[in-house]
């Protein structure tokens, strides 16, 4: 109660976290209530209904195979931020204890380490994105597990430059003159200590890992129709809009848009609220 109490307020000084809050409130109602906010099927296709206007039975239009975009949209929420939110978390998990451990260890195996992220970072993120799915398969975890992939050199790097600097530090060393153990001191003392930073970044991440998710279906290297997946939604669009076709790409676009612009709005406030300067000065 105490930590609501204190959220409140902040929430009504800072208009841009309310809004994040109530975009990623809308995004929930989304995932939980998906079969009763939809209209039509999101993978049923109604040849006879093409590339329909936004009518007062289809919201936002209809696609080019007569799918209703406003119900795609909806299921897509599912879809992206299930892949997002398991990729994010599956990166934290793999690179919090590998930035910890290479942190507090330097050595060859640290310095290989940081040698195998810079490897995996020196790709362009589509071009690795690409090359991967194609060997592993267009399934939506094995596009998790993609960008997994891509995000775990990030989070490992954050904790090892917190680690380095606070296993320097007089407590550590008085941990240490206690006779305490270095999975004691790692786990108890610099891995709590540490954590903020890679913290502020998973909301960060889960708007990033929305784009990558979008632009690899988008460029066909993601999730495959008739999966409702908003990415592959614009592309289906996009060859239409020359046509005057617009609905099919833009309410798509407005949720990707939308989506990551929450995430962002989210992770500035997890930032303020994370420093201790900022909460003095409020």
């Amino acid at each position: 109660m105490a930590s609501l109490r204190s959220l409140l307020p902040y929430l009504r000084r800072h208009p841009a976290a309310l809004a994040g809050l109530v975009l990623l409130t809308l995004q929930v109602a989304a995932i939980v209530f998906a079969p009763v906010l939809s209209t039509h099927s999101p993978v049923e296709a109604d040849p006879l209904s093409s590339l329909q206007p936004p009518s007062l039975e289809h919201w936002f239009g209809t696609d080019v195979s007569g799918m209703d975009i406003y119900s795609r949209i909806i299921h897509a929420t599912r879809i992206n931020l299930l892949i997002s939110i398991s990729a994010v978390a599956l990166a934290l998990a793999l690179g919090v204890p590998m930035g910890l451990l290479i942190g507090y260890y330097r050595g060859i195996v640290s310095s290989l380490m940081m040698r195998l992220f810079d490897f995996i970072q020196s790709f362009p993120v589509f071009v690795l994105g690409m090359a991967l799915v194609s060997v592993m398969g267009q399934e939506i975890w094995n596009v998790a597990i993609v960008l997994a992939v891509l995000f775990t050199p990030m989070f490992a790097r954050l904790i090892r430059a917190e680690v380095l600097s606070l296993r320097e530090r007089p407590f550590i060393s008085a941990a240490r003159c206690s006779g305490a153990t270095d999975f004691s001191i790692m786990f108890q003392h610099i891995l709590p200590n540490a954590l903020t930073p890679a913290i502020v970044q998973v909301s960060i991440s889960i708007g990033m890992a929305i784009l990558l998710t979008a632009g690899l279906s988008f460029i066909g290297a993601g999730v495959r129709m008739p999966t409702p997946e908003w990415g592959l939604m614009v592309s289906s669009g996009a060859q239409q809009m020359i046509l005057g076709v617009w609905w099919v790409s833009l309410f798509p676009g407005l949720a990707i848009v939308l989506s990551v612009l929450c995430f962002a709005l989210l992770g500035d406030a997890v930032k303020d609220l994370s420093d201790p300067t900022t909460r003095t000065r409020q």
